[in-house]
């Protein structure tokens, strides 16, 4: 009998605990989301800036075509806004037609800028 009172109030006091983490822990006041936007926009910043140089290497070294380096730059210009306008979100509905639309008529799975891959 006394086994089953410890075992009780364990579970009981795992119980307690797992439904005040979220709250006690999932608090972000105003402080916290500005630092963490920042975050993600000097994340997106870095990432473009290494496309950006990516671009400039593969262009230089004859790489791509002009046209390419075209289309990748409008791509790039393209995330930019995107990413201006939207912040770090929405990453849940980049395939299947979200963000980034239905290029190539493959469900978002479009190849090279959006070219099908069954031509």
């Amino acid at each position: 009998m006394r086994k089953k009172r410890i075992w009780l109030l364990a579970v009981a006091g795992i119980l307690v605990l797992a439904l005040a983490a979220p709250a006690a822990f999932g608090a972000i006041d105003g402080n916290d989301q500005n630092v963490q936007n920042q975050q993600n926009q000097k994340f997106i910043d870095q990432m473009l800036n290494w496309h950006q140089s990516w671009l400039d290497q593969a262009q230089k070294d004859g790489q791509i075509t002009p046209e390419q380096a075209k289309a990748w730059q409008d791509h790039f210009n393209y995330m930019r806004d995107f990413h201006a306008q939207n912040g770090f979100g929405l990453m849940g509905s980049m395939m299947g037609g979200g963000m980034m639309g239905d290029f190539g008529g493959n469900n978002g799975f479009g190849g090279m800028m959006g070219e099908s891959q069954t031509n």
